[in-house]
């Protein structure tokens, strides 16, 4: 299965690589990033992290004529934890890729996609105990209508919550399927993608606590990178986007280099569909 590791040349111009820097690919997934910045620069070291551990072994095989990276099974939220356990003070960059990988997506046990039937579980880390299942179908209404209104940003999701309440009190939600169908029956979505989507993506967000791990984990990357040093971020959706916009642009000790948002050119999006949504902002620390 392919993986292409998206905006991969932009991403190695604003991380300045520097010879004898430390780095950090913090979302690393199979390596795709660290592999390419590996490969163009000069006596780095790269400090690999994910959450996923069948990412952070396949990693291993896919990094295996490397020797100056390490992965490290951990979410960006603990970055400071894991920099400490590997007595490191501070380093030359960070890169956040937010995409989540296409090896997951196809892998229809992990529940992240509808076009596949699975079990709705969407976790990244699968040693963590909630998953999406059991929001779905044991959490309060009010709290679903908040994920799906905040995270989903579907307006109004009051009556779609009812009918989910009582759908789930006959029989309760088990396949991706059943959910995404069940959607499709209630919901008519105007842009011309799937119903099920935004629910998806909510439920997503919420199982893996994703926008306040993001805010935690550039707080700890901001912390982490030396004066000189960049922060790499590439979002995929809005909320991701305005976070990490409103991140940098609120940081005295930050100067934004990306004064556009940098996106992936035409011929990416053309051999990698899944790019067209990306946006890169980077920062220098003063």
């Amino acid at each position: 299965m392919e993986h292409y590791p998206v905006m991969k040349e932009k991403v190695l111009e604003f991380l300045k690589i520097k010879e004898g820097g430390i780095y950090i690919d913090a979302t690393a997934g199979y390596g795709g990033h660290t592999r390419f910045i590996l490969e163009n620069s000069k006596n780095i070291f790269v400090y690999c992290i994910d959450k996923d551990e069948n990412a952070i072994e396949n990693l291993k095989e896919n990094l295996a004529d490397f020797s100056n990276f390490k992965a490290i099974k951990s979410g960006f939220e603990n970055l400071k934890e894991v920099m400490e356990k590997e007595k490191i003070k501070e380093v030359d960059g960070i890169l956040f890729d937010l995409g989540f990988s296409i090896h997951q997506v196809k892998n229809a046990e992990r529940g992240f996609s509808f076009s596949m039937d699975g079990p709705i579980d969407m976790r990244y880390d699968r040693s963590q105990r909630l998953t999406a299942s059991e929001i779905l179908n044991k959490w309060s209404g009010r709290n679903l209508v908040f994920i799906f209104r905040e995270y989903g940003e579907i307006k109004s999701p009051e009556k779609i919550v009812r009918k989910i309440i009582e759908r789930r009190k006959r029989k309760r939600f088990e396949s991706t399927k059943d959910f995404a169908d069940f959607i499709s029956s209630i919901y008519r979505e105007k842009r011309g993608i799937h119903p099920a989507t935004k629910f998806f993506m909510a439920l997503r967000i919420a199982t893996n606590n994703e926008l306040l791990n993001l805010k935690e984990g550039l707080e700890q990357a901001s912390e982490l990178v030396k004066n000189g040093g960049r922060i790499v971020v590439i979002t995929f959706h809005s909320l991701e986007d305005r976070i990490v916009k409103r991140f940098f642009k609120n940081r005295d000790d930050f100067e934004i280099i990306t004064k556009k948002v940098i996106k992936p050119d035409y011929e990416e999006v053309r051999i990698n569909p899944e790019s067209r949504s990306a946006k890169l902002r980077a920062v220098e620390k003063r």
